[in-house]
C-alpha cells in the first residue's frame, strides 16, 4: 500500500512537471505578442506555486494520515494472514487427528467383526451340542418307552398264553372226565387229605 501511495504521489508530480514544462515549449514557439509572453510567465509561476502547494499538501496528508492508515491496514492484513495460517494449522492438526481416529475406528470395527465371528462360532457349537444332547435324551426316552411297551406286551402275551393254556386244559379235562374218573379223583383227593391230617 505504501508503494501504491508513493506511485500516486509520483504520478501527480509527473503530471505537474508536464504542465510546468509545457509552458517553455509553448514559449519556444514564435511569440504572437509581448502581452502573451508576460502572461505566460505569470501562469508558469502560478502553476509552479500550485504544484508546490499540491505536492506539499499531499506529502502532509501522507505523513499525517496516510502512513497511520496504511500501517494500520498492513497490520490488519498481517493479523488476518497470521490468523489464517493458525486456522490452517489447526485444521491440518484436526485432519491428522481425524485420520488417526478413522484408522483406529477401522481397526476397532475389524476387531469387533472378528470377535462377532468367534462368538457366532461358539454359539453354533453350543447350539449343536445342545441339539445333540436333546437328541440323545429323546433317543434314550424313546428306547425306555419302547422297552416298557415291549415288557408290557410280553406280560400281556404271557397272560394270554396262560389263559389259553388253562382254557385248553379245562376243556381237555372236561372232555376226559367222566363219572368214574371223577369219583376216582375225589376219592384220591380225600385219601390224600386224610393222610395229611393224620400226620399232623
Amino acid at each position: 500500500m505504501r508503494r501504491l501511495l508513493r506511485a500516486g504521489v509520483l504520478a501527480v508530480c509527473l503530471v505537474g512537471s508536464v504542465q510546468i514544462f509545457q509552458v517553455p515549449l509553448l514559449a519556444a514557439s514564435p511569440p504572437v505578442n509581448k502581452v502573451k509572453e508576460s502572461g505566460s510567465s505569470h501562469e508558469l509561476l502560478f502553476e509552479i506555486i500550485n504544484f508546490a502547494l499540491l505536492a506539499g499538501f499531499l506529502g502532509y496528508l501522507y505523513r499525517k494520515r496516510g502512513r497511520a492508515f496504511f500501517d494500520e491496514r498492513s497490520e490488519t492484513i498481517r493479523k488476518s494472514l497470521e490468523e489464517g495460517r493458525q486456522a490452517l494449522e489447526k485444521a491440518q492438526a484436526r485432519l491428522v487427528e481425524a485420520e488417526k481416529k478413522l484408522a483406529g475406528l477401522q481397526d476397532e470395527i475389524k476387531a469387533l467383526k472378528e470377535q462377532a465371528d468367534v462368538d457366532i462360532e461358539n454359539e453354533r457349537g453350543k447350539i449343536r451340542q445342545a441339539a445333540d444332547d436333546e437328541a440323545r435324551r429323546i433317543d434314550e426316552f424313546a428306547k425306555t418307552r419302547i422297552q416298557a411297551a415291549t415288557n408290557a406286551a410280553k406280560f400281556e402275551l404271557k397272560d394270554y398264553v396262560v389263559e389259553r393254556a388253562l382254557e385248553q386244559a379245562r376243556n381237555t379235562i372236561r372232555q376226559r372226565m367222566d363219572e368214574t374218573n371223577r369219583e376216582r379223583l375225589v376219592s384220591y383227593f380225600l385219601e390224600d387229605l386224610s393222610s395229611k391230617t393224620k400226620s399232623n
